[in-house]
């Protein structure tokens, strides 16, 4: 079959992802000695087949007073062995809001099955079916590896069982089509997605045995994905698509403020023609944009909940429902405004702390900080700043370049080289994802470690963040914080496992002062002002 025929192939199957959710699984034509690809064989058996949520998705159903769990039918797209064309056919897929789970399916070793961790962006120099290699070698412009949002050490524990088929987890992805296709994906797409190798066929497998063991690595997978809540019902997809269009076209802009903006504009559109279903409806698109987010506690989940309190409380409703939902979009955008202003009130009382001369350390990227800086470069301050690198996310690159576009001097340092240069800092300044009810924060990986060197070398340690990131909690050691999503570390040979979180926890002990829209804040404070917040 020509490449041409199975492009026009994709693109029917693509049309055909249809009108409920579903798992598009991907399989390759033949290639090289792979004169039958066992990848499409299953995938193709599998098509039209359904699986269920897991237990977890059922019990936030029947707290909704539901008890079906959500079904998702398997959708199979044949891929051409083309790198012009596998993105192209891949971007048109990807289109489609009711795909919850991308499962790639490429044919490896023989042996076992193999899960890929991770797909990088260099050394593509194989040659594909129409004796073609992408341009520079690469999948283009993005970092130098991505890895998956799937926790597959969870995985591969629901898929263990008596069959004697072997299951791994892999960080070499072959650097074909596989793991070309696989980039991209995880590139453009916030959907989850993992590249699956299969064995060839009889090697040791019959196509039976794979295809049985493929649909149970779906299950898992779905299951995995359900659990963490990554997959997004399909009514609330198009809203946190919204909110992503919202944070992409205003950078500047809080996370927090862009989900305000996304819930104001859902009560603008919504079809909800009572007050409870409107409240249902909020709730259920506030639940989807803290799932798209990498931890269930962020600013948006925090920000969200105060929303919904104060324009609850302060609306003053109508028995006109329309108008009733006129007076809560107009209570929405006032509290929206409210928050947006917090940021430059900060900036202003944290100026006082940056004298001249001064030696900051700060660590990952927030705007926020970003915001202090900027203020005390404007009144003419003359400082210099440390900025950790903040891997694996290298979110301090971020706060660097922002530095150095307003004139500020900046030196990245590694995260190792904290203790190194702590001695010459006069204070550190940090952002935080939530502000909790000790006082205490959650924050970018390495947040709490600096706040250790920081306490032993009595330098000061100060803490920047909105009153929208107050949230109800009390956690009292790292083993407390809510779920987050954990991803592989790049880079990590075969065979290795490794644990990458992506937030810490800091105790309030630490921390020397908090700087707020409220004020400045010792973090025993922190308890009344939330008090005041939720009243």
């Amino acid at each position: 079959m020509s490449s041409s025929s199975l492009n026009s192939r994709s693109c029917s199957r693509s049309n055909s992802v249809g009108d409920s959710q579903c798992v598009l699984i991907t399989g390759f034509e033949p290639f090289g000695t792979h004169a039958i690809n066992p990848s499409w064989e299953i995938a193709n058996k599998l098509d039209g087949k359904t699986v269920s949520g897991s237990a977890t998705q059922t019990a936030h159903k029947k707290a909704r007073g539901t008890h079906t769990p959500m079904t998702y039918t398997i959708r199979s797209v044949l891929l051409p062995v083309v790198y012009s064309k596998v993105p192209e056919i891949m971007d048109d897929l990807l289109q489609d809001s009711n795909i919850s789970l991308v499962v790639h399916c490429g044919v490896g070793l023989p042996g076992s099955f193999r899960m890929e961790e991770r797909a990088r962006n260099r050394d593509y120099t194989k040659i594909d079916n129409d004796g073609e290699s992408p341009h520079d070698n690469r999948c283009g412009e993005g970092p130098d590896e991505l890895s998956t949002k799937i926790d597959l050490q969870r995985v591969l524990s629901r898929v263990s069982d008596a069959s004697g088929i072997q299951v791994n987890k892999s960080t070499d992805a072959g650097l074909y089509l596989c793991e070309y296709t696989y980039y991209n994906t995880m590139n453009k797409s916030e959907v989850p997605a993992v590249f699956i190798h299969i064995p060839p066929i009889e090697k040791p497998y019959t196509l039976q045995e794979m295809e049985t063991k493929i649909e149970q690595i779906v299950q898992a997978l779905v299951d995995e994905v359900v659990s963490t809540r990554q997959i997004i019902p399909h009514k609330d997809a198009s809203w946190v698509s919204h909110f992503q269009k919202i944070r992409d076209e205003n950078p500047d802009m809080a996370t927090a403020a862009c989900a305000m903006r996304t819930l104001i504009d859902y009560i603008r559109k919504t079809d909800a023609a009572t007050l409870t279903g409107l409240r249902e409806g909020i709730k259920s698109v506030m639940d989807a944009l803290t799932g798209s987010m990498d931890s269930k506690i962020t600013s948006v989940s925090s920000g969200c909940e105060l929303f919904l309190r104060f324009i609850t409380l302060k609306a003053e409703y109508s028995k006109d429902f329309d108008e009733c939902k006129r007076q809560l979009v107009d209570t929405g955008t006032q509290y929206l405004r409210k928050a947006d202003l917090g940021r430059g009130k900060i900036a202003k009382k944290g100026l006082s702390f940056i004298r001249d001369g001064a030696i900051v350390l700060a660590h990952a990227y927030s705007r926020t900080i970003v915001a202090v800086l900027q203020e005390a470069a404007r009144a003419k301050r003359r400082f210099t700043v440390y900025v950790t690198e903040s891997k694996p996310s290298s979110q301090g690159l971020k706060t660097a370049a922002r530095l150095q576009e307003h004139g500020i001097p900046v030196t990245v340092i590694p995260d190792a080289a904290v203790g190194y240069v702590m001695e010459s800092v006069d204070l550190v300044l940090v952002g935080a994802e939530a502000i909790v009810e000790s006082g205490g924060i959650i924050n970018t990986i390495g947040t709490y470690q600096i706040a250790l060197v920081a306490k032993a070398s009595n330098t000061p340690f100060y803490v920047a963040g909105e009153s929208f990131k107050f949230v109800r909690l009390f956690p009292l050691n790292q083993s407390e914080i809510p779920a987050q999503r954990c991803t592989a570390l790049p880079s990590l040979p075969l065979g290795l496992t490794s644990l990458n979180p992506l937030m810490d926890y800091t105790p309030p002990s630490y921390i020397t002062l908090l700087f707020t829209d409220l004020g400045l804040l010792t973090p025993s404070a922190v308890s009344d002002e939330l008090i005041k917040l939720y009243l």
